[in-house]
C-alpha cells in the first residue's frame, strides 16, 4: 500500500482535468466495509483483482513452451468473476487468482487497495461491461484508506480498459 501509487492516480486525473473525489477514510479491507466507510453504494465500487493466465506456445523445435502473464480484472464490487468465461475469452491455458505476494510483488499495494490503473503497472485491464452502465465509479486508490469517486466516462476515456462481460450469473 503507498501513497505514491495515489499520487500517481491524482496526477494522472488531475493532468486530464477531471472531476473526482479524493475520500479518505479509515481502514477497510472488504468492498462491504469500503462502501459503508465511504457513504456510496456497493453498486457503484469497482474492484481491481490481479489475475494470472497462463498460455502454452509451441517452439520451432516441437517442444510446448509455458508463459505467464499478468491481467487486472475489473468488476463491480458486489459481483464475482467468471474465470472460466475469461479463460475462453483470453484463449488461456489456465486464469488464476494472483497470490498476495505475487500482487505486492506486482503492483506494490495489498489485496483490497489495488486500484484499477493497471497501467501504473504495465498489466493489461479488463473491465466488466457492466460498469459502463454505471453513471460513477469507486475505487481504492492505493492504500486501505484511500478511495476515489469519479464519473465511469472519465475513467474509461483516461484509462481505455479492454472491456468484455466476465462477471458470474
Amino acid at each position: 500500500m503507498t501513497v505514491e501509487t495515489f499520487l500517481q492516480i491524482k496526477k494522472i486525473l488531475d493532468d486530464a482535468k477531471v472531476e473526482y473525489t479524493h475520500l479518505i477514510h479509515e481502514y477497510v479491507s472488504t468492498s462491504e466495509d469500503a462502501a459503508k466507510i465511504r457513504g456510496t453504494n456497493i453498486e457503484d465500487a469497482a474492484k481491481a483483482i490481479i489475475l494470472k493466465a497462463e498460455f502454452k506456445t509451441e517452439n520451432a523445435d516441437g517442444t510446448m513452451n509455458k508463459s505467464f502473464n499478468f491481467l487486472q480484472a475489473i468488476i463491480p464490487a458486489h459481483q464475482r468473476i467468471d474465470l472460466k468465461k475469461l479463460k475462453i475469452i483470453l484463449g488461456s491455458k489456465n486464469v488464476a487468482l494472483a497470490s498476495p505476494d505475487e500482487v505486492l510483488e506486482r503492483t506494490g499495494c495489498t489485496i483490497g487497495s489495488v486500484p484499477p490503473f493497471g497501467k501504473l503497472f504495465n498489466i493489461s485491464m479488463y473491465m466488466d461491461e457492466s460498469i459502463l452502465k454505471k453513471d460513477l465509479i469507486v475505487f481504492s486508490a492505493g492504500t486501505h484508506n484511500d478511495s476515489v469517486k469519479m464519473k465511469v466516462q472519465d475513467y474509461y476515456r483516461i484509462l481505455e480498459p479492454n472491456v468484455i462481460e466476465f462477471k458470474k450469473g
